[in-house]
């Protein structure tokens, strides 16, 4: 379960959005992706890139918003949300450049969007990697004039509930802040 939700959050490295066709701009980075992911080994600077393409890929205010139980969530003041926000990003970011290998393709076929009004879309992407087929579903919204995923499910897993059901069950025995611990030193650990 933890490999798929890694390589959920990997793939959503090619999601990072003009306003233009949401389809056209996965298959660009995607393209990028791909090359860095080709290489045997990346130097710093790649590395770097990859992370950018991440941050480029999300909009983690609303999918940290959609990790957290609706009550909880309300229950933070403006910079509690915010540090959670930064952490929470700071935590895939770091997790997610370490297991790109995971996201290798052979080769994609995407599916034409889906549109929800002018301003959401869900874009289907199918990977095949040695024979074997991922479904990928990148739930998006338009953001600042920028295509943005806020949850990306492959193979009928959530990246979203993943996370809101993780964190819900450390909210049981744990306040807010210490999740925010929690995510922050997750967040160290994958840097090293």
């Amino acid at each position: 379960m933890l490999r798929k939700l890694f390589v959920m959050l990997t793939c959503a490295a090619v999601v990072a959005f003009a306003a233009d066709d949401p389809v056209s701009v996965i298959k660009k980075k995607d393209g990028e992706l791909q090359t860095l992911l080709k290489k045997s080994s990346r130097t710093a600077k790649e590395t770097e890139r990859v992370k950018t393409l991440l941050n480029e890929s999300f909009d983690f205010a609303l999918l940290a918003k959609k990790s957290i139980a609706k009550d909880a969530w309300v229950a933070q003041d403006a910079a509690t949300q915010e540090k959670f926000v930064a952490e929470f990003q700071r935590m895939v970011r770091n997790s997610s450049a370490k297991r790109l290998e995971l996201y290798r393709a052979d080769s994609t076929i995407y599916e034409p969007a889906k549109m929800k009004g002018s301003d959401e879309a869900r874009v289907t992407a199918h990977l095949w990697n040695k024979g074997k087929e991922s479904v990928l579903e990148y739930k998006m919204s338009l953001v600042n004039g920028n295509w943005k995923a806020w949850d990306l499910v492959i193979d009928d897993l959530s990246t979203a509930r993943n996370y809101k059901d993780q964190f819900s069950q450390i909210l049981k025995t744990k306040s807010f802040n210490e999740l925010i611990d929690v995510i922050s030193k997750k967040a160290d650990e994958a840097e090293k």
